[in-house]
């Protein structure tokens, strides 16, 4: 089992975590074996998605040392629990859930619980998570991120929801610690013309421009 700060280490280095909602069971494996050729260092597999855990696993086991597996849409400790002991090394959430964090951190993973407001925020902090998801992102806005991170810059945040080309490089400029992205990555008519290719390379636009706004 890798130490958990290698595992912080690989959810933030590319700056993007890849959200693999309700895809179909027979292509999950290509949409991530995509996502990771385009550089993308974590991948969080839904747990309301068709066969999730069994992903999960498959995943782990398969990128194991190039990316990181985790659960999301995680909202009680018995399915983080049974998603860690599927492989997830990371566990996101889209509300703040103390049990959550709890069980994330008695096994060792990351806990990444959502919030919204600067209550929540310091709260989840206080409760042991790792990170916060600002969830909605796009309801938000890049300026919320900046507000909040005024008073709390010791607190790491992904925002979540509405990230795109065209803004993620203003939330990275805010200074949140990585962005995470679903359908705006994770194309279904891509997936469903089975082109791959395109997840691809909008994988590789993601992270580079988000490491451009990094060194800026």
């Amino acid at each position: 089992m890798l130490p958990k700060v290698i595992l912080l280490q690989k959810l933030v280095e590319s700056g993007v975590i890849a959200v693999i909602r309700r895809i179909p069971e027979k292509q999950v494996d290509r949409v991530a074996e995509s996502l990771i050729e385009g550089g993308v260092t974590a991948l969080e597999v839904t747990v309301d998605s068709p066969g999730a855990l069994a992903a999960i696993s498959r995943l782990s086991a398969q990128w194991k040392g190039r990316a990181i597996i985790g659960a999301g849409t995680v909202i009680d400790s018995e399915s983080a629990r049974l998603a860690i002991q599927s492989g997830a090394d990371f566990i996101f959430s889209p509300s703040l859930h103390r049990d959550v964090i709890r069980t994330a951190l008695r096994y060792g993973k990351i806990a990444v619980p959502g919030v919204m407001t600067p209550t929540e925020m310091i709260t989840a902090i206080e409760w042991g998570a790792d990170l916060v998801k600002i969830f909605p992102a796009a309801g938000l806005g890049v300026s919320y991120i900046k507000d909040v991170k005024a008073p709390f810059p010791h607190i790491p945040v992904i925002p979540t929801g509405g990230v795109n080309l065209e803004n993620v490089a203003s939330f990275v400029k805010a200074g949140v610690a990585a962005v995470g992205i679903g359908g705006n990555l994770v194309d279904r008519q891509a997936i469903e013309a089975g082109d791959f290719q395109q997840i691809t390379r909008t994988a590789k636009q993601y992270v580079a421009a988000i490491q451009a706004a990094r060194q800026q």
